[in-house]
């Protein structure tokens, strides 16, 4: 029997978020640089922490802390969307759309667009 198909990609949810404030520094108070591990901070802010912005939504898949540890390897930026970390660095927020693709539930990419607009 020879080996089976690789399962297709799915999108697994969608969501909306603002990245600012809290989300900008780690647990331990310390600012982060890289803009994946501010949207990392910001799920974590959500669905440990409580911290949530009014215009953030649930996700369904990132309530874990091993689901949230994989957000900085695989997130990207939606093409056309590269300057959002400049937009973070700049303006101290940005309002994002996330669409998270997986296999059998298990998230193998984060899609960052711009949320507005």
């Amino acid at each position: 029997m020879g080996p089976t198909p690789a399962a297709a990609q799915q999108v697994l949810a969608t969501y909306y978020a603002m990245l600012a404030d809290h989300d900008l520094y780690n647990s331990r108070g310390q600012p982060l640089g890289d803009f994946c591990a501010v949207l990392q901070q910001d799920r974590a802010n959500f669905h440990r922490f409580g911290r949530r912005h009014p215009s953030d939504q649930f996700d369904p898949i990132f309530t874990s802390r091993e689901a949230r540890a994989r957000i900085p390897s695989i997130c990207y930026m939606a093409s056309g969307d590269a300057a959002l970390p400049n937009q973070l660095a700049r303006y101290g927020s940005v309002f994002v759309y996330v669409e998270i693709i997986g296999q059998n539930g298990w998230p193998t990419g984060v899609i960052v667009h711009q949320g507005a607009g």
